[in-house]
């Protein structure tokens, strides 16, 4: 039983150590502020999805997006107003589902590295629409463990250095072809972030 514990502890301080050595790669100040308060949040014992509140996020919410992890497939929970008015609302569809294929294949990739090491981790995108606008962002991925320790949930705070006038006007390539078509040309902006309360 304390060898398990002792395993445990190390196990911990690595991803600690790990989301402290990301800190020199994260540039956006919104992500920075949330790459810190986990690492407070994890300093104090595991980072559990209750944890990851509203309060946690502060002002930084409206740019969150709360991913459900299962087994080997993601769902969007919770998305924040500004994530929706760049991408849409996603709707409860597994990513299989909402998104093409490479995007996909590099979303996927991407999480499962978060998931595997239990730490968070940042990664740049770069999408473009159906007429050629491009849209860039990071993500920072932020896990939150279940009771058995396994990462159960996502907390992923996106960083657009774009101004909100250059949020594509036409559907974006890195959504499946029938979410493309159901997006249509429209900006969409709704008050996400009610649902974490």
């Amino acid at each position: 039983m304390t060898q398990a514990l002792a395993k445990d502890d190390v196990a911990a301080k690595r991803q600690v150590s790990r989301a402290i050595a990301l800190r020199e790669r994260v540039t956006g100040s919104r992500q920075r502020a949330m790459l810190e308060s986990w690492i407070a949040l994890a300093e104090a014992g595991p980072v559990g999805r209750r944890d990851l509140s509203p309060e946690v996020f502060g002002r930084a919410l409206q740019y969150v997006d709360l991913i459900e992890v299962m087994d080997d497939e993601y769902r969007h929970v919770i998305e924040g107003r500004e994530v929706i008015r760049r991408f849409g609302r996603s709707g409860a569809e597994p990513f299989g589902e909402l998104y093409e294929a490479s995007y996909l294949g590099r979303l996927r990739a991407f999480y499962a590295t978060v998931q595997l090491m239990g730490a968070p981790n940042l990664r740049r995108f770069a999408v473009q629409s159906m007429i050629g606008e491009e849209m860039t962002f990071t993500q920072l991925a932020l896990p939150a463990t279940d009771a058995d320790g396994r990462v159960s949930h996502l907390a992923v705070v996106f960083d657009f250095p774009d101004q909100i006038r250059d949020i594509p006007t036409a559907p974006l390539r890195m959504h499946s072809a029938w979410r493309r078509l159901a997006r249509g040309t429209e900006r969409e902006t709704i008050p996400g972030d009610r649902l974490w309360r």
